[in-house]
C-alpha cells in the first residue's frame, strides 16, 4: 500500500495546502513509476466523493481533482523544462485528456446578442477508463474514444452535459439543477442517479443502475422513464425506443471496468475485495454503522484500493497471507 507520507502529500495538495518546494516533490514522485501515477487518480476521484459526501457545502463548490491539477501542473511547466518534459508522460497516465473552453449560446430576448456560455471539454484519447470528477462533485468514467462538453457550475436553471462515445455517470443530486446529458440523438434527465450512456450518430442506449432518468426525445418531449436495472435502445433511423431488463451492476463492471459500490459499511467493502481480489482481508477499527461509497477500476491494485479504503473510513486493514 502507498505509504503514509504520500496520502498526506496528495491529500494536502487538492486542498491546496502544499508548498513549492511539496510540490515539486510531488511531480518526482508521480515520475517515478505509472503505478503512482495511477495510484494518484484513483485516490483523487475517491477523495473528491468522499468529500462531496461529507460536506453539504463542498459538494457544489469542489473542483474536479484531476481537471484541476492539469491546470496547475501545466502551469508550472512553463516555468520548468524537466516539468515539461514530465508533462507528456502524466498526460499519457491519465489518458491524454483534452481539455479546452467552446463557447455555446443561450437564447435570449429579441434585439439581444446572445450570451456566450463556456462550456469545458474533455476527450479520452487513451485505452483505458478514464476518472473524471465534474465540478458540482459528479462522476464520469469515460470509455476509450469518448468525448465529453460540459458546464455544470454556471447555469441557473440546469447542468448541460454533452457525451459521444460510452461512459458511466454517478450524478450529484441537486433538485434545484437536474442534468441533462445529451447524446447525438436523445437526452438524459436526472437530478442524482447512476446509469451508463453509450451513443453514436444512429443508436443510443442507457442503463439505468440507481434512481431514476427520463429518457427525451430529440424535441425535448419525455419518452419513457427507467427504473433500476433497465435498458432502453433508441434508433435514430426508426424513431422506435425499447425497454428492456439487465443486470446493470453487472453490465457497468464488463463494459468499463469499473467496480462501484454505494451505500456499504467497512465489512461490506472488505467482503467484496477479498472475495474479487482471491485473499483474506480483514480490518480493525469501526463498528460497521457507517455508510461508505467507493469506486474503482479492476484493474487497480488490491494494495492501491486498501490504501482508499483506509483513508476514506479510517479503518487499518490487513491482507492475510497465511
Amino acid at each position: 500500500m502507498q505509504d503514509n507520507f504520500n496520502i498526506d502529500l496528495i491529500t494536502r495538495y487538492l486542498r491546496h495546502e502544499t508548498t513549492e518546494q511539496e510540490q515539486e516533490a510531488l511531480v518526482r514522485w508521480l515520475e517515478e513509476s505509472e503505478e503512482n501515477r495511477r495510484f494518484y487518480s484513483l485516490f483523487a476521484v475517491n477523495y473528491s466523493l468522499h468529500e462531496s459526501l461529507s460536506s453539504p457545502d463542498l459538494a457544489w463548490e469542489t473542483e474536479s481533482m484531476v481537471t484541476r491539477l492539469n491546470a496547475r501542473i501545466d502551469a508550472e511547466m512553463e516555468q520548468s523544462s524537466r516539468r515539461r518534459q514530465y508533462l507528456g508522460a502524466f498526460a499519457l497516465a491519465f489518458a491524454a485528456v483534452v481539455a479546452a473552453v467552446f463557447l455555446v449560446f443561450r437564447n435570449s430576448p429579441a434585439g439581444m446578442a446572445p450570451a456566450p456560455v463556456p462550456m469545458e471539454t474533455v476527450a479520452n484519447n487513451g485505452e483505458n477508463t478514464l476518472p473524471i470528477v465534474l465540478d458540482d462533485g459528479t462522476h464520469v468514467y469515460m470509455s476509450p474514444g469518448a468525448r465529453m462538453t460540459y458546464n455544470v457550475s454556471t447555469l441557473k436553471d440546469k447542468r448541460a452535459v454533452t457525451i459521444v462515445g460510452d461512459a458511466y455517470f454517478d450524478v450529484i443530486r441537486d433538485t434545484e439543477r437536474p442534468m441533462v446529458v445529451s447524446t447525438p440523438t436523445i437526452g438524459v434527465k436526472v437530478l442524482g442517479t447512476a446509469f451508463s450512456v453509450t451513443s453514436t450518430d444512429e443508436l443510443s442506449q442507457v442503463v439505468l443502475e440507481r434512481g431514476s432518468v427520463r429518457i427525451l426525445s430529440p424535441e425535448g418531449s419525455n419518452m419513457v422513464t427507467l427504473v433500476p436495472n433497465q435498458k432502453a435502445t433508441y434508433k435514430s433511423l426508426t424513431g422506435d425506443i425499447r425497454v428492456e431488463p439487465v443486470y446493470a451492476a453487472a453490465y457497468v463492471t464488463s463494459k468499463y471496468n469499473l467496480v462501484a459500490m454505494s451505500d456499504v459499511s467497512v465489512g461490506q467493502i472488505v467482503a467484496e475485495l477479498s472475495k474479487r481480489f482471491g485473499v483474506r482481508v480483514s480490518y480493525s477499527g469501526d463498528d460497521d454503522d457507517k455508510r461508505y461509497n467507493l469506486a474503482f477500476l479492476q484493474t487497480d491494485s488490491l494494495e492501491d484500493v486498501l490504501s482508499i479504503v483506509e483513508y476514506l473510513t479510517g479503518v487499518r486493514c490487513f491482507i492475510d497471507t497465511k
